[in-house]
């Protein structure tokens, strides 16, 4: 899974105010479904600090699997492969990625994060 992070710069011409948004872009996220993208971006802090050291147990076996999401996707997380589950849809696996692309995702995401709110 190839992925970048950035800052995305914009005018809000309801307030006036020039502001900014860290945004997260992963190469051909249609392959993990239509919202995929969305719902890994509009993950909380907070659960994503919840998520890493969950999918790290998992990778170091210390338990058998871990589910997260947000809003229309499931990821159920295995040793070896996660699944996106689209719970909208019959509860329908709509895509596989290896487990350790999902960790390294969220890891990243988190510590990009920090580092962005440490400069504000």
């Amino acid at each position: 899974m190839e992925y970048t992070f950035e800052i995305y710069k914009y005018y809000d011409e309801r307030d006036g105010l020039s502001k900014e948004s860290p945004l997260l872009h992963i190469e051909n996220h249609e392959k993990y479904g239509d919202y995929f993208l969305t719902e890994i971006s509009n993950l909380r802090f907070e659960y994503l600090e919840e998520i890493i050291p969950s999918l790290k147990k998992v990778l170091n076996e210390e338990v058998d699997q871990y589910d997260f999401g947000y809003e229309v996707y499931s990821i159920e997380c295995r040793r070896d492969l996660s699944q996106v589950i689209d719970t909208y849809d019959g509860w329908r696996s709509i895509a596989e990625i290896p487990t350790q692309g999902i960790y390294e995702l969220m890891r990243d995401w988190r510590d990009y994060l920090i580092q962005y709110y440490k400069k504000k």
